[in-house]
Order: C-alpha cells, then sequence, then structure tokens
C-alpha cells in the first residue's frame, strides 16, 4: 500500500502544483490586465481563486460519503467552476501571447478591451460547453461484420457508454437518454460501462428509466472503472430491479451473432484501475461455446488490447472511457494514450473498433471537446 502512494505521490503533486499554479497565474493576470490596485480587492480574488479549487476536492470527497442538497449542488458549483477555470486559465495564456506578439511588432494593444474581451470569449465558450454536455445527439454510423447471420444483415444496434449517472447527471438526464436510444428502435443495446459516476446517494431513482430501455434482442451491460468506485454490489443491485443483462466475462449467442463482455475489473481493484487484462485472448477463447470464425462483438470499456481481440476472432469491439478529452485541449492527452483509438470507427482488416466519446460527463460538466453521443450502428 506505501509503495502504491509513492509511486502515485509525484503525480499528485504535479497535478496539484498545475491546479493551483494555474488559478494563481489566473489571478495574476486578472490584477494586471485591468490595472486592480485594491488591497483589499486583490487578497479577496486571490482566496476566492485558490478556495475553490480546494472546494472540488472537498465536495469530491463529501459527495461519496453523504447525499443531500447542500453536498450535492456544492459539488455541482465547484465542479463547474473546473471547468470554466480550465478556459479562464486558456485565456489568460492567449492575454499573454497576443500582448507578447503586439510588443515584437510594435503594436501598443488596449489591454482592458482585449482582456475583457478574450475572457468573455472564455465565459461564452464555457457556457456552450454547459449547454452541450446535456444534449447528446444520435451519432449513426455503419459496420461490417464477416460472416453475419442473415438475421442481423442491416439491424441496429445502440452503444451507451459512459453516462456517469450520479449527482450531475441525474434521473431526467437518463430519461433523455432512454427516449433517443428507443427512438432509433434498436435491436441490441449494448452498455460499455461508467454507467454510474462513482458517487454515493440513492441510485434506485434510475431504476424507472433504466427499465425502459426498448430493445429486441435485450440490453447488456459491462461494468467500467466507475461502478468499481461506486460499489460493484450496489450497482448489481439496481439493474438486477431492470431487464438489463449484466455480462461479467462471459459472453451470449443471439441468433447467431456472440456478444461477448468483459468487465473492466478483472483481476481485482488495481486491474480494474488500470484497466489492464493480461491475456484478453485467452481469456475470451476459453469462454465455454465461443467459436472464433463465427461472428462476435466485443464490450470493453477501454479502448485496449486491441491486438489480443484481433487475435481472439472478435469482428467488432466497443468501448469508451475516453471521453474523446471531454473539454479541449485535454483531448491532446487523450490520443496521446490512446493513439488512433482515442475515438471514432477504426478498421484494421476484418476487426472493426468504435470509441464512443461517451454520453454524459465525469468531473466538469462540461463539454467542449467534442459532442456527447448516442451510437446508432447498423450492421452489415
Amino acid at each position: 500500500m506505501a509503495l502504491t502512494i509513492l509511486k502515485f505521490l509525484p503525480i499528485v503533486v504535479l497535478g496539484l502544483f498545475f491546479l493551483f499554479g494555474g488559478h494563481y497565474f489566473i489571478y495574476r493576470s486578472l490584477v494586471g490586465v485591468f490595472s486592480i490596485e485594491n488591497s483589499l480587492f486583490k487578497a479577496c480574488l486571490l482566496a476566492f481563486l485558490l478556495v475553490l479549487p480546494t472546494g472540488f476536492f472537498i465536495a469530491s470527497f463529501v459527495a461519496h460519503v453523504n447525499q443531500s442538497f447542500l453536498t450535492k449542488y456544492f459539488y455541482v458549483i465547484t465542479a463547474s467552476w473546473m471547468g470554466l477555470a480550465i478556459n479562464l486559465l486558456l485565456a489568460a495564456c492567449l492575454i499573454k501571447l497576443a500582448f507578447w506578439l503586439a510588443g515584437l511588432m510594435g503594436f501598443n494593444l488596449n489591454q482592458q478591451i482585449i482582456g475583457a474581451a478574450v475572457f468573455s470569449l472564455a465565459i461564452l465558450f464555457s457556457v456552450y460547453g454547459f449547454w452541450n454536455a446535456f444534449n447528446p445527439r444520435i451519432k449513426s454510423i455503419d459496420v461490417k461484420i464477416k460472416n453475419l447471420p442473415l438475421e442481423w444483415q442491416g439491424k441496429t444496434i445502440v452503444q451507451l457508454s459512459d453516462i456517469h449517472l450520479g449527482h450531475v447527471h441525474g434521473a431526467g438526464f437518463l430519461q433523455n437518454i432512454v427516449e433517443k436510444t428507443n427512438s432509433q428502435k434498436p435491436d441490441l443495446i449494448l452498455i460499455t460501462g461508467d454507467l454510474f459516476d462513482g458517487m454515493d446517494g440513492d441510485l434506485s431513482i434510475f431504476v424507472k428509466p433504466l427499465s425502459d430501455l426498448e430493445a429486441k434482442n435485450g440490453v447488456f451491460f459491462v461494468t467500467g472503472n466507475h461502478e468499481a468506485y461506486v460499489g460493484l454490489e450496489r450497482v448489481m443491485a439496481i439493474l438486477e430491479q431492470t431487464d438489463i443483462k449484466v455480462l461479467n466475462n462471459e459472453f451470449v449467442d443471439i441468433e447467431g451473432l456472440q456478444i461477448i463482455g468483459l468487465s473492466y475489473s478483472l483481476g481485482g481493484d488495481s486491474a480494474g484501475v488500470a484497466g489492464e487484462i493480461s491475456n484478453e485472448a485467452k481469456m475470451i477463447n476459453s469462454l465455454s461455446g465461443f467459436e472464433k470464425n463465427r461472428s462476435s462483438i466485443l464490450m470493453y470499456h477501454a479502448p485496449a488490447n486491441i491486438d489480443q481481440a484481433i487475435n481472439s476472432g472478435v469482428d467488432l469491439q466497443l468501448s469508451g472511457h475516453t471521453h474523446d478529452g471531454q473539454v479541449w485541449p485535454l483531448n491532446i492527452f487523450t490520443r496521446l494514450i490512446y493513439g488512433s483509438y482515442n475515438y471514432g470507427l477504426r478498421v484494421k482488416g476484418d476487426f472493426s473498433i468504435y470509441t464512443s466519446s461517451g454520453a454524459g460527463t465525469w468531473g466538469p460538466p462540461m463539454r467542449t471537446g467534442n459532442r456527447p453521443e448516442i451510437v446508432s450502428i447498423k450492421i452489415k
């Protein structure tokens, strides 16, 4: 345990440095751009900008152990600030760059006008991000699957991923997701993890809307990392009250199409957090009754172990987890981690993988890097 803490300590320290350093940079930019000289106002502004990120950490902890009106909105407010702070920091950097370039070229810019304009645009961009986060679109794609049974030709599969139900995305948000999903008249609904956000609270409010999901051949679910955070037993207790079938390292054969579900929490909590499988191909091929040469779809939360999926005979892998970065420019980092599998459809021979950007959000209830989505897949 001590070694694990020491391993991640440098990352935590670096993260805190950027978090509080970024807020201090916003403070210095506001003071400099708007020529703030009042000592009391400056002190209050600095305190405000340091308290908010601290508040987010406190709210995240409290929201895990207590469910009330106050804790919920304390978390929502501080989480929303974190999203806004990212855009204010980008605005501060842009202003700094603009004045540096203007100085090189001998231009004299009005810093208050430029500052007001750029910070205002950052706020408007954030408002769009908040709206966008609660308005997922239908993303329609076509996927070819080798040796697809005639019964499945032209059928529709809807993938739901990373809805993150909890304090931010409640029953009303889920009902909207359900209505949009059902409007596609899906033959199959596959939920690829992080259905819940990992917060404590009354999860029973989600039973009714989850029970309203309609698909001719059923609704199937695999766990993500956040199911481990909220507690697998609690998640299973909720899903048992619905018609959703949990695939825990198993597969089902539906009219000749094999649907494989691998849990993200394989090998215990540590593996669940890391999201790694030591030998995915071996696990899939060891499933009783699984036939490598028949059509198959793999549900696994993260776009990982691609070569192992190919070697095991999987035709289509459905994943999520990345959120495609969620808040720009964080998608740069998710692309560095997951490469071309970070988002969207990728085809490699007879193998295809679709990584969804997800329908919900984690942390800041904001989407500025992409659109949240419900994926409607027509298979051929």
